[in-house]
């Protein structure tokens, strides 16, 4: 394997370390719960670039990059933990449809919400903060006067299973 890596190297610039902190990646995922269910892919569209270590993704994915080398395919279970963490009680709560309603027209009108459908969740609000930094919210038994909202990353709290291929290390 070292020398077909070496061959490589000469003719190709294959690095035998592979992905590291600090380096530009390509890669292909698709993302599911542990059921199978998919709830997110790119394998149609450009690949994600991002750069290792710089927390532009969740830390499991990073850190299943790493030593990764073009061309190599992986599968990794994530953890909430090292996903979009762990359900947040606390950012669960009743509250008037009359107060829910007038946020999400308020957001509207800046043309700051969008609606997001996430397979095997349901949809739910996104919209950025001016800090730059993303809000969600999922609506659930709503009665004619009240709504329970959660304000957690729909993804938090669950295992989270990405098939991975490195496509190209850009550096």
């Amino acid at each position: 394997a070292l020398l077909l890596c070496c061959i490589l190297m000469f003719t190709a610039g294959c690095t035998q370390s592979g992905a590291k902190t600090d380096d530009t990646v390509r890669v292909n995922y698709t993302a599911s719960f542990q059921d199978g269910t998919v709830f997110d892919t790119n394998l149609n569209s450009a690949p994600l670039e991002f750069t290792v270590g710089k927390g532009q993704v969740i830390p499991g994915f990073d850190e299943a990059v790493i030593g990764m080398t073009p061309g190599m395919s992986k599968t990794v279970t994530i953890p909430p933990e090292k996903g979009y963490g762990i359900h947040n009680t606390s950012m669960v709560f009743r509250e008037s449809l009359e107060e829910v309603n007038a946020f999400i027209q308020d957001q509207e009108d800046q043309g700051n919400i969008v609606l997001v459908p996430y397979p095997g969740i349901g949809p739910v609000f996104s919209w950025v903060y001016p800090d730059g930094s993303r809000g969600y919210m999922r609506l659930t038994n709503s009665t004619d006067t009240m709504v329970t909202v959660d304000l957690n990353n729909p993804l938090a709290g669950k295992t989270l299973v990405f098939d991975i291929q490195l496509v190209e290390i850009v550096q």
